[in-house]
């Protein structure tokens, strides 16, 4: 079973995979992209940004949407957020 990493370098948080196939990861990937596509299927307009944001990292991590929604909730959790002001 890979484990998570995440990276420090250049103070940015990065996740990336210790190595497996990916005929493994199938199962996880299927999950993942119901998930992300529910999230984008939203309509709330206060949320837009986020979609914005989390339809960049699923671009940037073709074929890797565990990546992308990993990617996308490390920077969602290390903004600052306006409703918390």
């Amino acid at each position: 079973m890979p484990h998570l990493m995440l990276s420090a370098e250049n103070h940015t948080r990065h996740a990336f995979r210790s190595p497996e196939p990916a005929e493994d990861l199938e199962p996880l990937r299927r999950q993942v992209s119901a998930i992300i596509d529910a999230i984008l299927l939203d309509t709330k307009p206060d949320e837009a940004a986020v979609r914005e944001q989390l339809r960049w990292h699923v671009a940037n991590h073709p074929g890797q949407p565990e990546k992308a929604l990993l990617n996308h909730l490390l920077s969602v959790s290390s903004t600052p957020q306006d409703d918390f002001a």
